[in-house]
């Protein structure tokens, strides 16, 4: 089995028709841009009205616009509040090539970048996608599996099964996926699946973020 194919295998798997497997914190109404507006629903509902409604008010916005959509995006509702105001103007504003050249340097703030210009392209990669994704090779047994770099978040959880993670790849010989190279293996690869099932990149995205401590428990099961 390949990635592609363990992507696709978790996905028809878990996938529900409401997708109220999706939950992480509540949005606040009270930091949104103006214009932003989300109906009642479920999170996963709710989320995808929001990457929708940034997206369509960056294309129409000018650079003062975006860099506020952009803000918002990666302060408000990621909770990433360590990047000064110049790194996220050029976030906001710089080319999608330019910010992938970054490889993992400040991937969980420029990837949600990308995500506002267009959540049906890019696809968000954090610490906890970053551990899903490599857990799931795991789990699912993937023929020559592919260390995507793992990065530490705010999940105590997390933060401990990326250790764990990262010794078992060294332990294993895992191959090492070039900085230059891994986003947009991630996305290409999520991006073949949505497209063979015919949904959108970002709900693969919202789903390895959700169910990672899921997969990590199947990827490394506690001993009887």
């Amino acid at each position: 089995m390949n990635l592609l194919e363990a992507i696709v295998n978790y996905a028809q798997a878990h996938l529900t028709p409401n997708n109220d497997w999706y939950a992480w914190k509540k949005i606040n109404a009270s930091y949104f841009p103006q214009g932003i507006v989300v109906p009642p629903g479920n999170q996963y509902t709710q989320n995808v009205t929001l990457k929708q409604s940034l997206s369509a008010l960056y294309a129409a916005g000018d650079e003062d616009r975006r860099f506020e959509l952009t803000r918002y995006y990666i302060v408000n509702w990621g909770g990433v509040r360590g990047n000064k105001v110049e790194k996220l103007r050029t976030y906001a504003l710089a080319q999608p090539a330019e910010l992938i050249a970054n490889g993992s340097k400040g991937i969980a703030s420029w990837s949600k970048a990308l995500c506002v210009r267009n959540p049906n392209i890019y696809a968000i990669y954090d610490a906890r996608v970053a551990l899903a994704l490599n857990c799931l090779q795991e789990a699912y047994q993937v023929e020559t599996p592919k260390l995507f770099p793992l990065i530490t978040g705010q999940n105590k959880a997390v933060n401990s099964g990326v250790a764990k993670m990262r010794e078992h790849a060294q332990d294993n010989q895992w191959e090492t996926i070039p900085e230059q190279d891994f986003y947009c293996l991630y996305n290409e690869n999520l991006s073949r699946a949505a497209k063979m099932m015919e949904i959108e990149i970002y709900t693969l995205e919202m789903l390895l973020f959700s169910k990672v401590l899921d997969l990590y428990a199947v990827a490394f099961p506690e001993p009887d």
